[in-house]
């Protein structure tokens, strides 16, 4: 379903850019100028409103690849090497490496607020920006914001019922795949694709109905 809305909401947007925008040059130029001032004042102001600092993860209960992941923690206005904030470690960081935190940090690392926040902002910023005269793509920015959506409900799941749930970053997985799936309508090839990435085969079959379902 997010899927299908985003590529609504971004046919809707291309077809009054055609009319409206695209036929001049200086009006894609000052759409780029616009768009890109509105994600860049987002992007930072978020996070610096966002006043809820976290606690970095225990060193000692994380595996080695969280150990590493750990330097992606940003601490914006927060205490260095104690906290974290959980809003900017997802805007600034690059796409790979924020998806790598809801990927692989078991720990309920970020609350559900700062998710349904992060998510909610993304995912409208992707729907406007996808066409605009820059290069861009759908793989990395579909890709984040499912993992998001995805470890938001895996949160949630946890809240109505900590005793029987996955870990978040399991439902992170899928939520990416759901997503991705949805917009660029693909299935066996994604799933292959994401197999390789994890290296894990217990994912296959909630990976293919995900992507069927999406």
């Amino acid at each position: 379903l997010i899927g299908a809305c985003f590529n609504a909401a971004n046919k809707a947007i291309t077809i009054w850019r055609i009319k409206y925008i695209n036929h001049t040059p200086l009006f894609r130029f000052i759409e780029v100028l616009c768009v890109s001032s509105i994600v860049s004042i987002v992007s930072f102001g978020l996070p610096f409103m966002w006043d809820k600092c976290q606690t970095l993860p225990d060193m000692s209960a994380l595996n080695k690849h969280q150990q590493e992941l750990i330097g992606n923690f940003v601490s914006f206005q927060c205490v260095e090497g104690e906290e974290y904030n959980e809003l900017a470690s997802l805007f600034f960081n690059d796409g790979n490496a924020a998806i790598k935190l809801l990927f692989h940090m078991h720990e309920h690392t970020f609350s559900l607020g700062a998710l349904f926040i992060f998510f909610s902002f993304y995912i409208t910023l992707a729907t406007i920006t996808y066409g605009i005269a820059v290069p861009s793509g759908l793989f990395v920015p579909s890709l984040l914001a499912g993992a998001a959506f995805g470890r938001l409900f895996g949160n949630l799941v946890y809240k109505l019922n900590p005793t029987a749930y996955a870990f978040s970053n399991t439902y992170s997985l899928i939520g990416a795949a759901s997503v991705l799936g949805g917009m660029a309508r693909m299935t066996i090839s994604l799933t292959v694709i994401l197999l390789e990435a994890t290296g894990n085969e217990q994912f296959a079959l909630p990976l293919m109905i995900a992507l069927f379902t999406a």
